[in-house]
């Protein structure tokens, strides 16, 4: 049950958040800065605990089945969406430049394909017993209590 409890959590984290990074990047394809930097603010919102969630517990439990090299790629795509919020989210009166628009966009690309390749990764951790997936689902829901927004955290 609890496997079942975490799974369906995780995978609908990972829909809000992928549903919001694609509207993220319509905004900026047509040029709707105010609409760009209305969704990075709720993407801050709803990913910083399932990101803390992720860098915390998930991510950690992947070294084994999956390999160093993979999970530092993990946070690696964490930091670009990150840091593609935080551009939005740190807009002046000037606008976006083109060359900014177009390196947002790339860092948005990476976090889509994060975003939907991330939300299987539960399958993949050895071992994922009932009471090590209760332990999770904890883990996951005491995160969403703090609230942490996506900015708020540093680097691993």
């Amino acid at each position: 049950m609890a496997t079942r409890e975490l799974s369906r959590e995780f995978a609908a984290d990972h829909r809000r958040m992928t549903r919001g990074l694609y509207d993220l990047r319509a905004a900026l394809e047509r040029d709707d800065v105010v609409a760009a930097a209305e969704i990075a603010k709720e993407l801050d919102r709803i990913a910083g605990s399932h990101t803390e969630f992720e860098e915390k517990v998930l991510y950690p439990a992947l070294v084994e089945p999956l390999g160093e090299d993979f999970v530092k790629r993990l946070y690696s795509e964490h930091e670009e969406g990150q840091a593609a919020v935080r551009s939005l989210l740190d807009l002046g009166s000037e606008g976006l430049s083109e060359a900014d628009k177009e390196r947002i966009l790339e860092q948005v690309d990476t976090a889509i394909k994060h975003a939907l390749s991330c939300g299987t990764l539960l399958s993949r951790v050895s071992g994922l017993t009932s009471d090590k997936a209760q332990d999770m689902l904890a883990a996951l829901r005491e995160a969403r209590e703090r609230g942490r927004r996506w900015t708020e955290l540093g680097p691993r």
